[in-house]
């Protein structure tokens, strides 16, 4: 099983039952299962050990609800900074537009900013 190690973060956000922070320490993974978090360095051989210097790291965060048909039309400059009812008008209007291949490329935007944020 593949082993690794994630090292030295500026901030570990456990969410243990203390909901403690952590600076520094590590996170192993092995396969895909989190198997030790901790304050600690960690010794040992991994196949891959990830710097995570200057990041914060949320092990086990998964994002359970995410517009992924917003993701190319969230940064329309006359909807920047609007509040919530007048912005949902606005972008009904935008979105009743919106054909399928739009869509798929705005949901393949938005997974790949998440996959490029860690999540």
């Amino acid at each position: 099983m593949k082993k690794i190690l994630i090292k030295n973060p500026n901030l570990i956000a456990t969410m243990n039952d203390k909901m403690e922070e952590w600076s520094g320490g590590h996170i192993l993974i092995e396969g895909d299962k989190i198997i030790s978090i901790g304050k600690q360095s960690f010794k040992g051989n991994f196949d891959k050990e990830i710097d995570a210097t200057g990041m914060v790291v949320l092990p086990g965060f998964i994002n359970t609800h995410h517009h992924l048909y917003q993701s190319l039309t969230r940064n329309i400059p006359r909807m920047q900074d609007e509040e919530l009812f007048p912005w949902l008008v606005n972008h009904y209007e935008v979105w009743r537009e919106v054909d399928d291949e739009a869509i798929f490329t705005s949901a393949q935007t938005g997974l790949l900013e998440l996959m490029l944020s860690g999540v």
